[in-house]
């Protein structure tokens, strides 16, 4: 039987709306506009006062791969403001020490990222973790994709892998206290998803996986990395706009890991799953590479293509051997492919 807590919706609208009341003047009396549920998070569409406002509530913790319990877009909204700059680790680990000594806070903001009106991770008004932001007025590229919005998107990608650091970690908490060379961290993170894959892949598969060798590669820089870059985390408003959002997967990592994920989950097909789409992955490429101060590496790439592709078999794996939940209308989580895409994918490497 799971002790996890149980997301109560009118709870936390109380909670909500107490809060808004203190930031926002007010009744504190919020309505609830709608509601809809990802891999990890449930999102919510508020209005309070006439003014529409969204919520993200971190429910799926059991299965999130990333740090647990705390809001990281906080903190990437923050290094986000030294872009262009190699940040040294004394400076990233002063800025990460002091939002985790500050579990509460309001109103971070950045021009690519959406506001953040109030985050708090302390568990103690809620049991999640959750964040209050300005709600953007648009769609997300998935549901209205096309080539100029894919190219902007690239622009804005290369612009954002200019906030570098000085090392490669394995999570926040480890910046300045862990710093490990390049070969190590990709061998590292390759090895525990193919540890776990290796049950349940095809023994053959496994074992042609085992025998990729990493040493030839290059080592890249070590970037800003999103780490969830694909058409549902993009936002287009109606001006054209386009604002960055779900930040919670972001690593210290080489520029070609944000790359896969559009690769293979540039739109959603016919068939109502997320798949490649040559032509807008390809004007996304023309974006990014117009824009990049550094080009990125084929070989490394790859790679990454394989270790992305480990995880998203491993991840859908766990969920299926769990049972998946039943079909949810409100549910972004259909669209996703199970594992044994992903394992054929592998495959042709």
């Amino acid at each position: 039987m799971s002790n996890d807590p149980v997301f109560d919706s009118a709870r936390f609208i109380e909670v909500a709306g107490r809060i808004l009341a203190r930031h926002l003047g007010g009744t504190g009396q919020v309505e609830l506009l709608g509601s809809r549920s990802g891999n990890i998070n449930r999102i919510l569409e508020l209005r309070y006062q006439g003014r529409r406002l969204g919520a993200r509530v971190a429910l799926n913790r059991r299965h999130f791969r990333y740090e647990r319990d705390i809001i990281k877009e906080v903190f990437a909204i923050l290094l986000l403001y030294h872009a262009g700059e190699t940040l040294d680790d004394g400076l990233v680990r002063g800025i990460v020490d002091s939002v985790l000594r500050s579990p509460r806070g309001s109103h971070v903001a950045h021009t690519a990222v959406r506001t953040i009106l109030h985050y708090d991770w302390s568990m103690e008004e809620f049991p999640f973790p959750f964040f209050i932001f300005e709600w953007v007025d648009g769609h997300a590229l998935w549901e209205a994709p096309s080539a100029d919005y894919y190219a902007q998107a690239g622009r804005i990608l290369a612009r954002l892998h200019r906030n570098r650091f000085e090392h490669f970690y394995q999570d926040v908490f480890s910046i300045r206290h862990a710093p490990r060379p390049w070969e190590e961290h990709m061998k590292a993170a390759y090895g525990r998803e193919l540890a776990q894959a290796e049950t349940a892949l095809p023994p053959g598969l496994t074992a042609r996986l085992r025998r990729r060798d990493l040493s030839g590669l290059r080592p890249g820089a070590p970037c800003l990395i999103h780490n969830d870059y694909s058409g549902a985390n993009i936002l287009a408003e109606r001006s054209g706009q386009l604002h960055v959002i779900d930040w919670d997967n972001w690593v210290v990592d080489c520029r070609e890991l944000d790359l896969v994920k559009m690769k293979y989950w540039t739109a959603i097909g016919a068939d109502g799953r997320l798949a490649h789409d040559p032509a807008l992955f390809a004007a996304f490429l023309d974006g990014y590479e117009e824009t990049a101060d550094q080009p990125f590496d084929r070989a490394r790439l790859a790679a990454y293509e394989r270790l992305w592709l480990l995880r998203c078999f491993n991840f859908e794996h766990s969920r299926e051997v769990s049972g998946r939940p039943a079909a949810d209308t409100t549910s972004w989580q259909e669209v996703y492919p199970p594992a044994a895409t992903y394992a054929a994918i592998l495959g042709t490497l």
